[in-house]
């Protein structure tokens, strides 16, 4: 008989043998099925990346969703490296994404509507009104404007109406006062394309949508050089914390460092 160097015993579970020598058994593992909801992703988004990795380039592109408290998804965009920061930070509100579908309805780029939002508010539905004056929102805007762009926009595209508030309440809605915003600056656009600016962005229409059409179109086409003096009131100037020495290159300058990747978005989309 052979003897073993410390005690072992046989036992038997179902059809499989076991032996056991003074030492536990592991566990044994079992197969499990794992079900992917959608399937496997489409594509890889590498979210750190190892030393010495290659050549290998991680794909810049990912899918933004908004959902609901049950988590159903609301809405889907997708973005890219060409978005501007503007259109991120609008994406980021619960109403950024209707605002955005909103606005290509009535041809307008949703990044020049996010640069906007973005120098107006920071995209935050601020309520301003008061003394006297009825500029609110996240799109800054008075009431006897909003009424009238918001008009345009429903007359321009009747399926819009199904999307907004309605009635005074629709002033300080946020998503509702975007379709008014983009309007304003449709309507913009096209009064820079008269003066001769073919293809309008988001910071030639800030003087238009700031101070109105007469001196939007003066500044839009206006020497770097030129004093911002020349174009609008003591009071415009003293509300946009603008000195009476700066000019208009100045200004710009200014603009566009709000708006970031933005400020060179075209208004209209087609």
């Amino acid at each position: 008989m052979i003897r073993l160097p410390f005690p072992c015993r046989r036992t038997t579970q179902a059809t499989v043998v076991l032996v056991t020598c003074g030492l536990v058994a592991p566990p044994i593992g079992h197969a499990q099925t794992v079900n992917v909801p959608g399937g496997l992703p489409t594509h890889v988004n590498a979210t750190y990346q190892e030393p010495g990795l290659g050549g290998w380039t991680p794909d810049t592109t990912g899918t933004a969703q908004a959902t609901s408290g049950s988590g159903a998804v609301t809405q889907t965009a997708t973005a890219g490296t060409s978005d501007s920061d503007a259109l991120e930070t609008l994406y980021q509100q619960s109403w950024g994404y209707a605002a955005a579908q909103n606005a290509e309805a009535l041809g307008v780029n949703p990044s020049a509507l996010a640069a906007t939002c973005v120098v107006e508010s920071g995209c935050q539905n601020l309520y301003t009104a008061g003394n006297g004056s009825t500029i609110t929102g996240a799109f800054q805007m008075s009431n006897g404007t909003y009424s009238q762009t918001l008009g345009e926009a429903l007359a321009a595209d009747p399926s819009l109406a199904s999307s907004i508030t309605s009635g005074t309440a629709g002033q300080q809605d946020p998503a509702t006062q975007a379709v008014a915003a983009a309007q304003y600056l449709k309507d913009a656009a096209t009064s820079l394309q008269q003066s001769g600016i073919s293809n309008p962005t988001a910071l030639d229409a800030r003087a238009y949508y700031n101070f109105g059409p007469s001196a939007g179109a003066e500044i839009a086409t206006a020497d770097d050089s030129s004093l911002m003096s020349s174009y609008i009131s003591s009071t415009a100037m003293s509300g946009n914390n603008i000195s009476s020495t700066t000019t208009v290159g100045q200004w710009r300058a200014a603009v566009a460092a709000k708006m970031g990747s933005a400020a060179s978005s075209s208004i209209l989309t087609g």
